[in-house]
This record gives structure tokens, C-alpha cells and sequence, in this order.
């Protein structure tokens, strides 16, 4: 993609960069991710064609108090419907989240 969208190749160099670093630190510290209570609600599109609905699926499996709500209804690009984060919102207070 570097390679042949226009708006991407002046990254390259920055990419090229990040891709040989080997010395990265754990971003994450699972434990504590799989200990979480606090209530989550992440949208996973079952045919995204950018994020891989298995690995979304795989990762909320990973995280305490973590539910998925998995759809078709906008491939990708749901961020730009009020109701997906109206339907998160309602999935995050059913289980005793606080709506702010």
C-alpha cells in the first residue's frame, strides 16, 4: 500500500523504519487486560475488509468483562452511524456499565 497509493508513499520511509525495529517493549500487559471489570463493548464487522473479525473476536476473548457485538450491517464503517454507538452504549449498561 506504501507502494501504490499516493497519499501513503511519502509514510514509506516511517514504515519501512517501524517494520525494522526489533527492541519493541510489551505494548499491552495481558494480565491485567484479563482481569479488567469494567464493562466493554467493541463493534466487530463480521466481513471487514481492513480488520480481520476472527483476531477482533480472539482479542475480546482476551479482556475481562469484554462483549462483541458482531454485525454486517456497515462493513468497516460504522463509527459514522449514531446507532452503532447507541447500540454499544445499551450493550455496555446492560451489564451494569454507567452511560455518561
Amino acid at each position: 500500500m506504501f507502494e501504490d497509493i499516493r497519499a501513503l508513499k511519502p509514510l514509506r520511509p516511517a514504515v519501512e523504519a517501524l517494520h525494522q525495529k526489533q527492541d519493541w517493549t510489551p505494548l499491552y500487559d495481558l494480565d491485567r487486560l484479563a482481569a479488567n471489570e469494567v464493562p466493554v463493548a467493541a463493534a466487530v464487522y463480521y466481513d471487514d475488509m481492513f480488520v480481520d473479525a476472527g483476531l477482533s473476536l480472539d482479542t475480546l476473548s482476551r479482556i475481562g468483562s469484554s462483549q462483541g457485538w458482531v454485525t454486517n450491517e456497515f462493513e468497516h464503517d460504522g463509527i459514522a452511524s449514531g446507532r452503532t454507538f447507541t447500540h454499544l452504549r445499551e450493550m455496555v449498561a446492560d451489564r451494569g456499565g454507567e452511560l455518561r
